[in-house]
C-alpha cells in the first residue's frame, strides 16, 4: 500500500469513529410536547372559553400559589407563570379520553432559556395536571415538576382582550 492510501484509510476510520461518537452523544433532536400531540390529534380550540382557578403543589406540598389557567383563541396560559417569567400564551393540543379532554402545551420563556410543559385533564368543570419547568444552561439543567388542580371559574370571553 502506498503512503497516501494509509492517510485516506486513517481519515475514513477517524470520520466513522467521530460520527459514531457524535450520534451516540446526540441520539435524536429533542421532541417538543406539541409535536407529539399534534401528530396524534392536531391543535384544537375545544377548551377555548374556559378559565380555571386553583392551587399548585410540589410533591404533595401545597405552595402559597393561587393560579389561573386560561384557554383562549387556541392558546393556553398559566397566569402566574406568565407574570413571573414572561411565558407567552402557547398553542395547546387535545385528545378525548372518554368524557374528559386531555391537553398539552409548551411555552418558552422570552427572557431566559426556560420552558414549561403543561399536561392536564379537563373533566366535569375541573382541571388537574402537571407543569414541568426546565431551566437550561450549557453546563447544567434544572427540572421541577408542579401539580395543579382547579375548578372552572369564568368564561374566557370576559378577558379575551388580554
Amino acid at each position: 500500500m502506498r503512503h497516501g492510501t494509509y492517510i485516506v484509510a486513517a481519515t475514513v476510520c477517524l470520520m466513522v469513529v467521530a460520527g459514531g461518537w457524535f450520534l451516540a452523544s446526540n441520539p435524536t433532536k429533542p421532541v417538543r410536547a406539541q409535536d407529539v400531540e399534534a401528530a396524534q390529534t392536531g391543535g384544537s380550540d375545544i377548551l377555548d372559553g374556559m378559565t380555571f382557578s386553583g392551587q399548585v403543589t410540589v410533591n404533595g406540598k401545597l405552595l402559597d400559589v393561587i393560579d389561573k389557567w386560561v384557554f383562549a383563541h387556541g392558546t393556553f396560559e398559566s397566569a402566574k407563570y406568565s407574570n413571573r417569567c414572561n411565558y407567552p400564551r402557547a398553542s395547546y393540543f387535545v385528545r378525548d379520553v372518554g368524557e374528559a379532554v386531555e391537553f398539552v402545551s409548551e411555552s418558552r420563556c422570552l427572557d431566559k432559556d426556560a420552558k414549561i410543559v403543561s399536561r392536564g385533564t379537563v373533566d366535569n368543570g375541573t382541571v388537574k395536571g402537571t407543569m414541568t419547568w426546565t431551566f437550561s444552561r450549557w453546563y447544567w439543567s434544572i427540572e421541577k415538576e408542579f401539580e395543579f388542580a382547579g375548578t372552572l371559574t369564568e368564561p374566557t370571553a370576559a378577558i379575551a382582550g388580554k
